[in-house]
Protein backbone atom coordinates (compact mmCIF):
# COMPACT_ATOMS: atom_id res chain seq x y z
CA UNK A 1 0.00 0.00 0.00
CA UNK A 2 2.77 2.37 0.89
CA UNK A 3 4.41 1.73 -2.46
CA UNK A 4 1.19 1.91 -4.51
CA UNK A 5 0.16 5.39 -3.36
CA UNK A 6 2.89 7.25 -5.22
CA UNK A 7 2.03 5.29 -8.38
CA UNK A 8 -1.63 6.32 -8.08
CA UNK A 9 -0.65 9.88 -7.39
CA UNK A 10 1.73 9.87 -10.34
CA UNK A 11 -0.88 8.29 -12.55
CA UNK A 12 -3.47 10.85 -11.48
CA UNK A 13 -1.00 13.65 -12.01
CA UNK A 14 -0.30 12.39 -15.52
CA UNK A 15 -4.01 12.23 -16.32
CA UNK A 16 -4.53 15.68 -14.85
CA UNK A 17 -1.61 16.99 -16.86
CA UNK A 18 -3.04 15.52 -20.04
CA UNK A 19 -6.43 17.08 -19.33
CA UNK A 20 -4.85 20.48 -18.64
CA UNK A 21 -2.77 20.18 -21.81
CA UNK A 22 -5.86 19.31 -23.86
CA UNK A 23 -7.82 22.20 -22.33
CA UNK A 24 -4.98 24.62 -23.03
CA UNK A 25 -4.67 23.35 -26.58
CA UNK A 26 -8.44 23.64 -27.07
CA UNK A 27 -8.34 27.14 -25.60
CA UNK A 28 -5.61 28.16 -28.01
CA UNK A 29 -7.45 26.66 -30.95
CA UNK A 30 -10.67 28.40 -29.89
CA UNK A 31 -8.82 31.68 -29.49
CA UNK A 32 -7.37 31.26 -32.96
CA UNK A 33 -10.81 30.49 -34.36
CA UNK A 34 -12.13 33.59 -32.67
CA UNK A 35 -9.36 35.67 -34.21
CA UNK A 36 -10.12 34.26 -37.64
CA UNK A 37 -13.83 34.93 -37.23
CA UNK A 38 -13.73 38.34 -35.60
CA UNK A 39 -10.24 39.80 -35.75
CA UNK A 40 -8.74 38.83 -39.07
CA UNK A 41 -9.26 41.53 -41.69
CA UNK A 42 -11.70 40.75 -44.47
CA UNK A 43 -10.97 42.85 -47.54
CA UNK A 44 -14.60 43.09 -48.66
CA UNK A 45 -16.22 43.37 -45.24
CA UNK A 46 -13.67 45.91 -44.01
CA UNK A 47 -13.51 48.00 -47.17
CA UNK A 48 -12.98 51.69 -46.33
CA UNK A 49 -14.94 53.94 -48.72
CA UNK A 50 -13.15 56.90 -50.28
CA UNK A 51 -14.59 60.12 -51.70
CA UNK A 52 -15.07 59.87 -55.44
CA UNK A 53 -14.90 56.06 -55.52
CA UNK A 54 -17.90 53.76 -55.14
CA UNK A 55 -17.31 50.68 -52.93
CA UNK A 56 -17.35 47.14 -54.33
CA UNK A 57 -20.69 45.36 -54.29
CA UNK A 58 -21.16 43.37 -51.09
CA UNK A 59 -18.82 45.49 -48.98
CA UNK A 60 -19.62 45.85 -45.29
CA UNK A 61 -22.10 43.89 -43.20
CA UNK A 62 -25.85 43.28 -43.17
CA UNK A 63 -27.83 44.45 -40.14
CA UNK A 64 -31.48 44.92 -39.31
CA UNK A 65 -33.51 46.53 -36.54
CA UNK A 66 -36.19 49.07 -35.74
CA UNK A 67 -35.52 52.71 -36.61
CA UNK A 68 -35.59 54.34 -33.16
CA UNK A 69 -33.59 57.53 -33.79
CA UNK A 70 -33.92 59.71 -36.87
CA UNK A 71 -32.04 62.84 -37.98
CA UNK A 72 -33.74 63.53 -41.32
CA UNK A 73 -31.82 66.72 -42.11
CA UNK A 74 -28.39 65.06 -41.86
CA UNK A 75 -29.61 61.61 -43.02
CA UNK A 76 -28.65 59.76 -39.85
CA UNK A 77 -30.33 57.56 -37.29
CA UNK A 78 -30.13 54.44 -35.15
CA UNK A 79 -31.48 50.91 -35.35
CA UNK A 80 -32.36 48.75 -32.36
CA UNK A 81 -32.28 44.99 -32.82
CA UNK A 82 -33.86 43.95 -29.52
CA UNK A 83 -35.02 45.13 -26.13
CA UNK A 84 -31.65 44.57 -24.44
CA UNK A 85 -29.25 45.45 -27.25
CA UNK A 86 -27.60 48.86 -27.71
CA UNK A 87 -28.61 51.10 -30.56
CA UNK A 88 -26.67 50.88 -33.80
CA UNK A 89 -26.06 54.49 -34.81
CA UNK A 90 -25.46 55.20 -38.48
CA UNK A 91 -25.02 57.87 -41.12
CA UNK A 92 -26.05 57.44 -44.72
CA UNK A 93 -23.16 57.51 -47.17
CA UNK A 94 -23.68 60.34 -49.68
CA UNK A 95 -24.66 57.71 -52.25
CA UNK A 96 -26.58 55.69 -49.65
CA UNK A 97 -29.98 54.54 -50.92
CA UNK A 98 -33.24 54.28 -48.97
CA UNK A 99 -36.35 52.32 -50.00
CA UNK A 100 -39.79 52.53 -48.43
CA UNK A 101 -42.93 50.74 -49.62
CA UNK A 102 -40.97 49.53 -52.63
CA UNK A 103 -40.07 53.03 -53.86
CA UNK A 104 -37.07 55.38 -53.50
CA UNK A 105 -37.12 57.29 -50.24
CA UNK A 106 -35.03 59.20 -47.73
CA UNK A 107 -34.54 58.89 -43.98
CA UNK A 108 -37.19 61.57 -43.44
CA UNK A 109 -39.83 59.33 -45.01
CA UNK A 110 -39.38 56.41 -42.59
CA UNK A 111 -41.69 56.43 -39.54
CA UNK A 112 -39.95 55.82 -36.23
CA UNK A 113 -40.31 52.19 -35.17
CA UNK A 114 -40.25 50.76 -38.69
CA UNK A 115 -38.19 47.58 -38.94
CA UNK A 116 -35.39 48.15 -41.47
CA UNK A 117 -32.71 46.11 -43.23
CA UNK A 118 -29.41 47.67 -44.19
CA UNK A 119 -25.93 47.25 -45.61
CA UNK A 120 -23.38 49.07 -43.45
CA UNK A 121 -19.75 49.92 -44.19
CA UNK A 122 -16.89 51.39 -42.22
CA UNK A 123 -16.84 55.21 -42.22
CA UNK A 124 -15.77 56.90 -45.42
CA UNK A 125 -12.26 58.36 -45.29
CA UNK A 126 -12.50 61.70 -43.53
CA UNK A 127 -15.81 60.81 -41.84
CA UNK A 128 -14.42 58.68 -38.99
CA UNK A 129 -15.74 61.07 -36.32
CA UNK A 130 -19.24 61.47 -37.75
CA UNK A 131 -20.65 58.83 -35.39
CA UNK A 132 -19.18 59.26 -31.88
CA UNK A 133 -17.48 56.12 -30.54
CA UNK A 134 -19.59 53.90 -28.28
CA UNK A 135 -18.56 52.70 -24.84
CA UNK A 136 -16.52 49.53 -24.37
CA UNK A 137 -19.56 47.76 -22.90
CA UNK A 138 -21.72 48.71 -25.89
CA UNK A 139 -18.96 47.62 -28.24
CA UNK A 140 -18.89 44.21 -26.56
CA UNK A 141 -22.67 43.93 -26.96
CA UNK A 142 -22.55 45.15 -30.54
CA UNK A 143 -19.14 44.29 -32.08
CA UNK A 144 -20.38 45.52 -35.47
CA UNK A 145 -20.98 49.06 -34.20
CA UNK A 146 -17.98 50.36 -36.15
CA UNK A 147 -19.80 49.56 -39.40
CA UNK A 148 -21.85 52.71 -39.13
CA UNK A 149 -22.18 54.16 -42.63
CA UNK A 150 -25.13 52.81 -44.62
CA UNK A 151 -25.16 52.28 -48.36
CA UNK A 152 -28.64 50.73 -48.30
CA UNK A 153 -31.61 50.96 -45.96
CA UNK A 154 -35.04 49.46 -46.70
CA UNK A 155 -38.21 48.41 -44.92
CA UNK A 156 -39.46 44.82 -44.84
CA UNK A 157 -41.84 45.06 -47.77
CA UNK A 158 -39.09 46.55 -49.97
CA UNK A 159 -36.46 44.10 -48.73
CA UNK A 160 -38.53 40.98 -49.35
CA UNK A 161 -40.60 41.94 -52.42
CA UNK A 162 -37.58 43.16 -54.39
CA UNK A 163 -36.02 39.73 -53.85
CA UNK A 164 -39.07 37.77 -54.96
CA UNK A 165 -40.37 36.89 -51.51
CA UNK A 166 -43.93 36.87 -50.16
CA UNK A 167 -45.64 35.18 -47.20
CA UNK A 168 -48.38 32.53 -47.15
CA UNK A 169 -50.93 32.64 -44.34
CA UNK A 170 -51.19 29.36 -42.45
CA UNK A 171 -53.69 30.54 -39.85
CA UNK A 172 -54.04 32.40 -36.56
CA UNK A 173 -53.61 31.33 -32.97
CA UNK A 174 -53.90 32.90 -29.56
CA UNK A 175 -50.53 33.42 -27.95
CA UNK A 176 -49.86 32.76 -24.27
CA UNK A 177 -47.55 34.20 -21.67
CA UNK A 178 -47.89 37.33 -19.51
CA UNK A 179 -48.98 39.46 -22.49
CA UNK A 180 -51.05 37.16 -24.74
CA UNK A 181 -51.50 38.40 -28.28
CA UNK A 182 -53.15 37.09 -31.41
CA UNK A 183 -50.58 35.50 -33.71
CA UNK A 184 -50.59 35.23 -37.49
CA UNK A 185 -48.68 32.16 -38.68
CA UNK A 186 -46.98 32.61 -42.06
CA UNK A 187 -44.45 30.68 -44.11
CA UNK A 188 -42.03 32.14 -46.68
CA UNK A 189 -42.82 31.81 -50.38
CA UNK A 190 -39.84 32.31 -52.67
CA UNK A 191 -36.06 32.11 -52.35
CA UNK A 192 -34.07 32.09 -49.13
CA UNK A 193 -32.65 35.55 -48.46
CA UNK A 194 -29.43 36.41 -46.63
CA UNK A 195 -30.33 38.45 -43.57
CA UNK A 196 -34.01 37.59 -43.85
CA UNK A 197 -36.50 35.24 -42.19
CA UNK A 198 -36.37 31.91 -44.01
CA UNK A 199 -38.73 29.78 -41.92
CA UNK A 200 -42.31 29.71 -40.66
CA UNK A 201 -42.84 32.54 -38.19
CA UNK A 202 -45.52 33.96 -35.90
CA UNK A 203 -46.40 37.65 -36.27
CA UNK A 204 -48.36 39.73 -33.76
CA UNK A 205 -51.62 41.22 -35.07
CA UNK A 206 -54.12 43.41 -33.26
CA UNK A 207 -56.52 46.28 -33.81
CA UNK A 208 -53.62 48.60 -34.74
CA UNK A 209 -52.56 46.39 -37.67
CA UNK A 210 -53.59 47.95 -40.98
CA UNK A 211 -54.86 45.34 -43.43
CA UNK A 212 -55.05 46.57 -47.04
CA UNK A 213 -57.14 45.22 -49.91
CA UNK A 214 -58.22 47.06 -53.07
CA UNK A 215 -56.34 50.08 -51.65
CA UNK A 216 -58.78 50.20 -48.73
CA UNK A 217 -58.28 49.36 -45.08
CA UNK A 218 -59.94 46.14 -43.94
CA UNK A 219 -60.36 44.18 -40.71
CA UNK A 220 -58.15 41.33 -39.55
CA UNK A 221 -61.06 38.99 -40.31
CA UNK A 222 -59.96 39.29 -43.95
CA UNK A 223 -56.80 37.28 -43.18
CA UNK A 224 -57.57 33.86 -44.66
CA UNK A 225 -55.30 30.79 -44.74
CA UNK A 226 -53.71 30.29 -48.14
CA UNK A 227 -53.44 33.99 -49.00
CA UNK A 228 -50.05 35.35 -50.10
CA UNK A 229 -49.28 38.66 -48.45
CA UNK A 230 -46.62 41.30 -47.88
CA UNK A 231 -45.97 42.80 -44.46
CA UNK A 232 -44.14 45.56 -42.64
CA UNK A 233 -42.95 44.87 -39.11
CA UNK A 234 -42.03 46.65 -35.91
CA UNK A 235 -41.04 45.78 -32.35
CA UNK A 236 -43.50 43.80 -30.25
CA UNK A 237 -43.58 42.91 -26.52
CA UNK A 238 -40.85 40.48 -25.48
CA UNK A 239 -39.06 41.12 -28.79
CA UNK A 240 -41.84 39.55 -30.83
CA UNK A 241 -42.47 40.57 -34.44
CA UNK A 242 -45.47 42.90 -34.61
CA UNK A 243 -47.16 43.92 -37.86
CA UNK A 244 -47.88 47.51 -38.82
CA UNK A 245 -49.24 46.84 -42.32
CA UNK A 246 -50.41 43.77 -44.25
CA UNK A 247 -51.06 43.97 -47.99
CA UNK A 248 -53.44 41.34 -49.36
CA UNK A 249 -53.10 42.26 -53.04
CA UNK A 250 -50.66 43.82 -55.50
CA UNK A 251 -53.00 46.73 -56.26
CA UNK A 252 -52.85 47.98 -52.68
CA UNK A 253 -49.07 47.75 -52.54
CA UNK A 254 -48.76 49.55 -55.88
CA UNK A 255 -50.84 52.39 -54.46
CA UNK A 256 -48.45 52.75 -51.52
CA UNK A 257 -45.48 52.53 -53.85
CA UNK A 258 -46.80 55.31 -56.08
CA UNK A 259 -47.55 57.59 -53.13
CA UNK A 260 -43.99 57.13 -51.85
CA UNK A 261 -42.58 57.68 -55.34
CA UNK A 262 -44.36 61.01 -55.54
CA UNK A 263 -43.03 62.03 -52.13
CA UNK A 264 -39.54 61.15 -53.36
CA UNK A 265 -40.00 63.17 -56.56
CA UNK A 266 -41.17 66.19 -54.60
CA UNK A 267 -38.11 65.96 -52.33
CA UNK A 268 -35.50 65.64 -55.08
CA UNK A 269 -37.05 68.23 -57.39
CA UNK A 270 -36.75 70.81 -54.60
CA UNK A 271 -33.37 69.66 -53.21
CA UNK A 272 -31.85 68.64 -56.60
CA UNK A 273 -30.32 65.38 -57.87
CA UNK A 274 -27.10 64.43 -56.00
CA UNK A 275 -23.81 63.18 -57.40
CA UNK A 276 -20.10 63.80 -57.11
CA UNK A 277 -17.42 65.42 -59.21
CA UNK A 278 -15.33 63.11 -61.40
CA UNK A 279 -13.32 65.73 -63.28
CA UNK A 280 -12.80 69.49 -63.36
CA UNK A 281 -11.35 71.75 -66.05
CA UNK A 282 -10.92 75.39 -65.11
CA UNK A 283 -11.33 78.03 -67.79
CA UNK A 284 -9.41 81.27 -68.17
CA UNK A 285 -12.28 83.62 -67.36
CA UNK A 286 -13.90 82.10 -64.28
CA UNK A 287 -15.89 79.36 -65.95
CA UNK A 288 -14.91 75.84 -66.82
CA UNK A 289 -16.11 72.26 -67.22
CA UNK A 290 -17.37 69.79 -64.63
CA UNK A 291 -18.01 66.05 -64.98
CA UNK A 292 -20.45 64.52 -62.50
CA UNK A 293 -21.67 60.97 -61.83
CA UNK A 294 -25.14 60.92 -60.31
CA UNK A 295 -25.89 58.66 -57.36
CA UNK A 296 -28.23 55.70 -57.68
CA UNK A 297 -31.48 54.86 -55.94
CA UNK A 298 -33.51 57.67 -57.52
CA UNK A 299 -36.60 57.49 -59.69
CA UNK A 300 -35.55 57.02 -63.35
CA UNK A 301 -37.59 60.04 -64.49
CA UNK A 302 -35.30 62.40 -62.56
CA UNK A 303 -32.26 61.40 -64.59
CA UNK A 304 -34.28 61.58 -67.80
CA UNK A 305 -35.49 65.09 -66.95
CA UNK A 306 -31.91 66.38 -66.84
CA UNK A 307 -30.73 64.33 -69.83
CA UNK A 308 -33.51 65.77 -71.99
CA UNK A 309 -32.34 69.33 -71.30
CA UNK A 310 -29.37 68.76 -73.62
CA UNK A 311 -29.73 71.09 -76.58
CA UNK A 312 -32.94 72.57 -75.19
CA UNK A 313 -33.90 76.11 -74.28
CA UNK A 314 -33.49 75.53 -70.55
CA UNK A 315 -30.21 74.74 -68.83
CA UNK A 316 -29.62 72.59 -65.76
CA UNK A 317 -28.20 74.28 -62.66
CA UNK A 318 -25.59 72.81 -60.34
CA UNK A 319 -24.52 73.70 -56.81
CA UNK A 320 -22.10 72.32 -54.23
CA UNK A 321 -23.21 70.22 -51.25
CA UNK A 322 -21.77 68.28 -48.31
CA UNK A 323 -21.60 64.54 -47.55
CA UNK A 324 -24.95 64.89 -45.76
CA UNK A 325 -26.29 66.13 -49.14
CA UNK A 326 -27.12 69.45 -47.48
CA UNK A 327 -26.55 72.46 -49.71
CA UNK A 328 -25.11 75.84 -48.86
CA UNK A 329 -27.33 78.87 -48.34
CA UNK A 330 -30.04 79.43 -50.88
CA UNK A 331 -29.06 76.68 -53.28
CA UNK A 332 -31.49 77.86 -55.95
CA UNK A 333 -29.72 81.22 -56.03
CA UNK A 334 -26.13 80.03 -55.66
CA UNK A 335 -26.40 77.28 -58.27
CA UNK A 336 -24.72 78.03 -61.58
CA UNK A 337 -26.13 77.29 -65.03
CA UNK A 338 -24.43 74.77 -67.27
CA UNK A 339 -24.59 73.58 -70.87
CA UNK A 340 -24.65 69.80 -71.28
CA UNK A 341 -21.67 68.83 -73.42
CA UNK A 342 -22.17 65.08 -73.00
CA UNK A 343 -24.55 62.62 -71.33
CA UNK A 344 -22.84 59.29 -70.83
CA UNK A 345 -24.28 55.91 -69.80
CA UNK A 346 -21.69 53.90 -67.86
CA UNK A 347 -21.46 50.13 -68.34
CA UNK A 348 -21.82 47.91 -65.27
CA UNK A 349 -22.06 50.79 -62.77
CA UNK A 350 -20.99 49.97 -59.20
CA UNK A 351 -23.50 49.75 -56.36
CA UNK A 352 -24.46 53.28 -55.32
CA UNK A 353 -23.96 54.74 -58.80
CA UNK A 354 -26.80 55.57 -61.18
CA UNK A 355 -24.65 54.72 -64.18
CA UNK A 356 -25.27 58.21 -65.60
CA UNK A 357 -22.49 60.76 -66.03
CA UNK A 358 -22.95 64.34 -67.19
CA UNK A 359 -20.30 66.68 -68.62
CA UNK A 360 -21.20 70.35 -68.18
CA UNK A 361 -19.74 73.65 -69.28
CA UNK A 362 -20.45 76.19 -66.54
CA UNK A 363 -20.07 79.95 -66.52
CA UNK A 364 -18.95 80.01 -62.88
CA UNK A 365 -16.76 77.49 -61.06
CA UNK A 366 -18.01 77.23 -57.49
CA UNK A 367 -15.58 76.42 -54.68
CA UNK A 368 -17.20 73.02 -54.18
CA UNK A 369 -16.48 71.90 -57.74
CA UNK A 370 -13.53 69.74 -56.74
CA UNK A 371 -12.65 66.11 -57.42
CA UNK A 372 -14.68 63.77 -55.21
CA UNK A 373 -16.86 66.53 -53.74
CA UNK A 374 -20.65 66.36 -53.62
CA UNK A 375 -22.86 68.45 -55.90
CA UNK A 376 -26.57 68.61 -56.70
CA UNK A 377 -28.10 69.33 -60.10
CA UNK A 378 -31.45 70.96 -60.88
CA UNK A 379 -33.56 69.79 -63.79
CA UNK A 380 -36.55 71.56 -65.38
CA UNK A 381 -38.36 71.68 -62.07
CA UNK A 382 -40.33 74.36 -60.25
CA UNK A 383 -38.30 76.95 -58.36
CA UNK A 384 -38.64 76.17 -54.63
CA UNK A 385 -36.85 77.63 -51.61
CA UNK A 386 -36.37 74.91 -49.00
CA UNK A 387 -36.69 75.49 -45.23
CA UNK A 388 -33.90 77.68 -43.92
CA UNK A 389 -32.70 75.21 -41.27
CA UNK A 390 -31.95 72.53 -43.87
CA UNK A 391 -29.29 74.72 -45.47
CA UNK A 392 -25.75 75.23 -44.23
CA UNK A 393 -25.38 78.97 -43.76
CA UNK A 394 -22.21 79.37 -41.68
CA UNK A 395 -18.99 77.60 -40.78
CA UNK A 396 -20.56 76.81 -37.40
CA UNK A 397 -23.48 75.10 -39.16
CA UNK A 398 -21.01 73.00 -41.12
CA UNK A 399 -19.05 72.04 -38.00
CA UNK A 400 -22.21 71.05 -36.14
CA UNK A 401 -23.47 68.98 -39.08
CA UNK A 402 -20.30 66.88 -39.26
CA UNK A 403 -20.90 64.99 -36.01
CA UNK A 404 -24.02 63.16 -34.90
CA UNK A 405 -25.41 64.29 -31.55
CA UNK A 406 -26.50 61.15 -29.71
CA UNK A 407 -29.71 61.28 -27.65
Amino acid sequence: MKQSMPKKIASGAIRLGLIVTILIAFSLVWDNLTVVADGEPDALRDHVPRPGVFPPRGAGVQLDGDLVVSDPVNRRGALRKGRNTPRHYFAMLPYGMVWYHGAPADVRHIPTGTHMHGQFLLPMKGEEETIPPVSEKEREQNPLSRYNHAILLEDDVSFYSRRGRSWKILGTEQGGGPAPRLKLSVEPVGPDIDGGINKTVLLDIDASTRVWKNSQIMGIDQLIPGQQIQVNLTWGPFDSLATTDIWLDDASLKTFKEVQRQRHLRLIRSRFLPGWVDAVKNGDTGGGEVTVTFFGGMDPSLYTDIRDMQGGKRQPKICNAETTLRTWGYHQEYATFGDILEWKVLKNPPFGSSGFQIHLKVSQMLDGFRLGRIVRAKGPWTYVLIPHDECIMTAEDLKRSRRMILP
